[in-house]
């Protein structure tokens, strides 16, 4: 793909001025997509380059083409009779185009392109939400950069009067279609503004807590959130730290004072208040960021010293945060020189990811030094886990073939997969020294399609006997292979597709 993109970027700097513009509208005229796109690019230019308000009308166009292509789903009584989705990649890219406004504190031009993806979702919304899959999800993301967009400078209270208007009656609709709080967030924003009771002082830093009373509830959470990056895109570096600071939004709080250079305060802080190692990765990255790596690589050293209180031993999200935390410690240490450390964090990485491409990263980090002593409390790590998804593809490239074969249950077959390629590996690998284990395994793979008619899987099925056959040839049982097989065949030979399969699968035996 990087290759093709080269080429044509190649090719564009020979093509002269006059032919790309003929090409450029040659393409307009045909597809109405690009024309749309095209205009929003060229709006999105003189807005940047002249600092003036975002032309609505490209946004607003390319909004309602998005929606209206698509058709009504009303009258459909299965899902059969759908109509194709809405594009929702194209949706989705419509709303990244306000983010860089939103970065820069431009909230009037980042509404200009929300507001009308808004409006075409929440129109959109009533005839499809028995179908909706994942568009409801495009809801949440909206309503948060709404918000934010909202409380920017350059929004009047005036112009937020009328959004809260106007999202309130769509949120009225939405809410008879199961999405109740659509825009709860950007409508509290817009009503509430910055002048909530408490909040400028809380900004400039006389609060002690916010929401003054002390607790908040997840609207309450839902709207610091979006103030906290309004004022970070706008700059105010200090509000954003007084309002951190009384929200008890600890992580937010630290990672900014180490932006701003304030490392050894934020760490320092950091020891008391953060509790997941999803945090502690926030700042570490964030301190490595203004250039002190060491500090960075002690920090994440101690984040995974920690249990992780709040995330829950046994809590999935506790587990790829401290895997997140290693990797990323990990690759730093290595980058910096600090081996020991490397070696501590390829070791933890592996025993909370038990992923096959952190038992690779750690071989290659290691070096033939290191990696014997490292492999083995890999490997034991990996055999004393109740559950690891890649557990015998770890082992068969381990030439563990024996291991592999023993945390197979042949008792529990139901719950394998012939269509399990890692399955029909160990099978294969297994044939030389294990193979009375691979008739049963092989066997058990193959009868339930076989007996079940399932012929859409005759040839997986084939694969399986054809196992099974090489397996009785190891063990010098050909014949009573031919003898079952030829049991099969005349059990199955009403079975047009899967008897000449079967019968092919004499010559294995021979």
């Amino acid at each position: 793909m990087k290759q093709a993109e080269n080429k044509r970027a190649e090719l564009l700097r020979t093509i002269s001025r006059e032919r790309l513009e003929a090409l450029v509208l040659e393409r307009t005229e045909i597809d109405e997509g690009f024309a749309l796109w095209l205009d929003a690019r060229f709006a999105a230019s003189v807005a940047d380059e002249a600092s003036t308000p975002l032309d609505p009308v490209p946004y607003r166009r390319r909004a309602e083409a998005l929606f209206s292509s698509t058709g009504s789903g009303r009258h459909r009584h299965s899902w059969g009779e759908r109509a194709a989705g809405i594009d929702q990649a194209a949706i989705e890219q419509l709303i990244d185009e306000a983010e860089p406004f939103l970065a820069a504190g431009r909230g009037a031009n980042a509404l200009t392109i929300l507001m009308p993806v808004a409006s075409g979702l929440a129109a959109y919304w009533p005839e499809n939400a028995d179908w909706d899959e994942t568009l409801h999800e495009f809801f949440p993301r909206l309503d948060q950069l709404i918000a934010q967009a909202a409380l920017m400078d350059g929004v009047s209270q005036e112009a937020r009067d009328d959004l809260a208007g106007e999202l309130a009656d769509w949120q009225g609709e939405l809410a008879k279609f199961g999405a109740d709080d659509a825009f709860a967030t950007a409508i509290a924003a817009c009503m509430q503004g910055w002048d909530e009771p408490g909040l400028q002082a809380t900004l400039a830093g006389l609060g002690q807590s916010w929401p003054p009373g002390g607790s908040s509830d997840p609207l309450d959470d839902d709207l610091t959130r979006v103030r906290l990056a309004a004022l970070e895109a706008m700059g105010r570096g200090e509000h954003f730290l007084n309002l951190s600071r009384a929200a008890g939004f600890h992580c937010d709080h630290v990672v900014k004072l180490a932006q701003t250079g304030r490392v050894d305060e934020a760490v320092a802080l950091a020891h008391v208040r953060l509790t997941t190692h999803g945090d502690v990765l926030r700042l570490a990255e964030a301190v490595a960021a203004v250039g002190q790596l060491e500090t960075a690589i002690d920090l994440a050293a101690w984040g995974l010293s920690r249990d992780g209180r709040g995330e829950g031993e046994e809590n999935w999200r506790h587990r790829t945060g401290r895997a997140l935390l290693a990797r990323w410690l990990r690759e730093k240490a290595h980058e910096a020189g600090n081996r020991d450390m490397m070696l501590r964090a390829a070791h933890i990485a592996f025993e909370e990811s038990l992923a096959r491409e952190d038992f690779r990263v750690a071989e290659k980090l290691a070096g033939p030094a290191d990696w014997p002593k490292l492999r083995e409390m890999l490997l034991a790590a990996l055999m004393a886990a109740p559950y690891a998804n890649e557990r015998i593809e770890i082992l068969l490239d381990e030439d563990l073939v024996a291991d592999a074969v023993a945390c197979i249950n042949l008792q529990e077959t139901r719950f394998l997969s012939s269509r399990d390629p890692t399955l029909g590996r160990l099978a294969e690998r297994a044939l030389a020294d294990h193979p009375d284990w691979v008739i049963v395994l092989a066997c058990r793979m193959a009868d339930p399609i076989l007996s079940e008619g399932r012929s859409n899987r005759y040839e997986a099925a084939a694969l399986w006997l054809g196992i099974a056959a090489r397996a009785h040839k190891v063990c010098g049982r050909s014949g009573q292979w031919l003898a079952h097989l030829d049991a099969l065949i005349e059990q199955h030979r009403r079975k047009h597709k899967l008897r000449p399969l079967l019968e092919g699968l004499r010559r294995t035996a021979k």
